[in-house]
């Protein structure tokens, strides 16, 4: 500042430049720049799917989406049976398996 309290500026081009000192608050991140200058139109016009966001900023953010939830039905007597028998076959396979680990060792 100068004696009359006014800033001292310098004009280039019909702008007005003041110098002062900067806080930040006027610098934008370049990823924010770079992304608005190439994909802005890409922003506006995207459908988004499920579990993908954009904030203020235009950064796409992906969030996983919860299921549909359903009631769970009681298995009929077929497919019981069919739970039984593949319990058994497995039950089997695991007691194979140890039995011959066994007698090989």
């Amino acid at each position: 500042m100068n004696k009359q309290n006014k800033l001292n500026t310098i004009t280039l081009k019909d702008k007005v430049v003041a110098h002062h000192i900067s806080d930040g608050s006027e610098l934008i991140p370049a990823e924010i720049q770079a992304n608005t200058r190439k994909k802005i139109s890409t922003y506006l016009n995207k459908s988004l799917e499920n579990g993908y966001t954009v904030d203020d900023e235009g950064i796409i953010n992906n969030y996983a989406t919860e299921p549909n939830i359903y009631l769970a039905y009681y298995p009929s007597p077929e497919q019981q049976k069919r739970y039984i028998f593949l319990g058994v076959a497995s039950l089997f396979l695991v007691v194979t398996t140890l039995l011959t680990a066994n007698a090989v060792s």
